[in-house]
């Protein structure tokens, strides 16, 4: 009664059935055979189904294996093993061959003088050869680090003059390597402005770089060369954590904190690298001043301008007229405070809309033989931020 046509195919007896919506019972049925023409736009309806159907598949596929995300995060950790890892393992056998040589030969002249430097500067880094970077020419364009001779020769009046060597231990962070970094040069830094030698955790899983069949371990060596950073900088020295254990550890010089004992590592042990570190850690926490309140978001780390204690009372006197008038972020956006500005407008800006409470390296921490910043993620003690937001210098 409409006038509408249904059309079904029947592929399989090559038929075609046209059903009228107002067919008279008494009509004869419409079958006839498939002429040519119908045949072929069969033929070309599968024809169609059949490409549709390959496109979308191989669509998928492709999504799958390139952009996946756990597949791209698979490629990149091969791209990075191979081309890094492998490459900083020639540097390193190329370096301690040159030192060898270097060693014999200071050995035979006998001069007495310093031990060779390591091979290169660091700003004179280059990518180009074994690491399969730019050129040094395309690299002169992200050069990041400039040798700036004044901050070599710093050397902080914290700590300075004292008499025996302190120590500054630390845990790395358990997240993503970028959060390890942070907390690394956090560490680094106040290391630097304590006159501690920084020791060096052992090499040992990192989250997401332990995955794959590849290396699960790693230190900071095979990213830096911290050796070199401690070489070129009066005020910073760095050591690994079996040269400290060898150094004090086993000689006596530890403590624990609850029993006053004498402390030695467990089992004696004082190479790490490779091991699980949860044993060393909490010996390091029994033996060590630990600040848990040192964390970003609690207070603002603030170092005073000497180690006497009345520098101590000037920062306290600082954030006491600070917080009288608690200052907002809006009031430094565009507008902001010069590096040589007096040491409260400096502390303004730097706790405005965050803290309202210093973190003092007091004369408590300072006598400290070693001062241990752990990781714990249930208890909410982590490093989890740039060290220029965390750190204030009153001079």
């Amino acid at each position: 009664s409409c006038g509408c046509t249904t059309t079904i195919i029947d592929l399989s007896r090559r038929k075609i059935f046209v059903a009228m919506g107002s067919t008279p019972a008494d009509a004869p049925k419409a079958t006839r055979r498939v002429s040519p023409s119908t045949n072929a736009s069969s033929q070309t309806y599968i024809l169609f189904v059949v490409t549709c159907l390959f496109v979308t598949m191989t669509g998928n596929f492709l999504h799958h294996r390139l952009a996946d995300p756990h597949n791209v995060h698979k490629h990149a950790m091969r791209q990075f093993e191979m081309n890094h890892l492998g490459g900083h393992a020639k540097v390193e056998e190329q370096k301690k061959k040159k030192q060898s040589a270097l060693k014999l030969q200071s050995a035979v002249l006998d001069t007495g003088e310093k031990p060779p430097p390591p091979v290169h500067d660091l700003a004179g880094l280059s990518c180009s050869d074994d690491h399969g970077g730019p050129s040094d020419d395309l690299a002169k364009e992200m050069i990041y680090w400039s040798d700036i001779p004044s901050d070599d020769a710093f050397v902080s009046p914290i700590g300075a003059n004292s008499k025996k060597r302190k120590y500054l231990t630390f845990e790395p962070d358990g997240g993503g390597f970028n959060n390890i970094r942070m907390s690394m040069e956090t560490m680094i830094v106040m290391a630097h402005a304590m006159s501690r030698t920084l020791v060096m955790p052992p090499s040992q899983g990192m989250y997401l770089l332990r995955k794959g069949s590849g290396k699960k371990h790693f230190s900071f060596d095979d990213f830096y060369h911290l050796e070199q950073v401690g070489y070129e900088h009066a005020g910073l020295h760095v050591i690994s954590m079996e040269e400290f254990l060898k150094t004090e550890a086993m000689t006596g010089n530890l403590f624990n904190k609850t029993t006053g004992d004498v402390a030695f590592p467990p089992n004696n042990r004082t190479n790490w690298d490779g091991t699980d570190p949860k044993p060393l850690k909490e010996y390091l926490r029994d033996v060590t001043l630990t600040p848990l309140n040192w964390t970003p978001g609690s207070c603002l780390v603030a170092f005073p301008s000497d180690d006497g204690p009345e520098h101590f009372a000037e920062l306290d006197e600082m954030m006491k007229e600070v917080n009288a008038n608690f200052p907002k972020v809006q009031e430094f956006i565009n507008k902001p405070v010069p590096v040589n500005a007096p040491a409260t407008e400096r502390l303004r800006e730097a706790v405005a809309g965050q803290v309202k409470q210093l973190c003092v390296y007091d004369e408590k921490m300072q006598e400290a033989p070693v001062v241990h910043f752990m990781c714990y993620h249930k208890m909410r003690v982590r490093f989890l931020t740039h060290f220029y937001s965390f750190l204030f210098f009153e001079s």
